[in-house]
């Protein structure tokens, strides 16, 4: 069984769609930063309302509550940024194999990148 050869034209389109997704992960990876910036922020902002508030009472209790689900949040998003991280570093050597492909073709072609 002989292996086909990839035609360079089908491998420049297989780049452009990973080049793709692999900007749709950046944009995603942007996302959550500025998410968890925002998250970071309100942890702030809640955590200075803590020392400002009564130690007892409604509103200190609403106030941790906030303060815990705030960071639940963060916590989940931290985790969502690190698979997007993985996924983002998975498409990267993809990009990485497919050029070394890539230029193979084009050597076999007489042909330099």
């Amino acid at each position: 069984m002989t292996q086909r050869v990839p035609n360079p034209q089908d491998l420049l389109g297989r780049r452009l769609e990973l080049v793709a997704g692999l900007s749709a992960l950046n944009a995603q990876a942007l996302k959550l930063t500025q998410f968890l910036a925002g998250l970071d922020m309100e942890m702030l902002r809640l955590e200075l309302a803590l020392k400002q508030a009564p130690a007892e009472g409604e509103l200190a209790r609403e106030l941790q509550r906030d303060l815990r689900t705030t960071r639940e949040s963060a916590d989940a998003a931290a985790g969502r940024q690190g698979e997007c991280a993985e996924r983002i570093a998975k498409a990267e050597q993809e990009i990485e194999d497919l050029d070394l492909l890539l230029r193979q073709a084009m050597a076999r072609e007489g042909r330099t990148s």
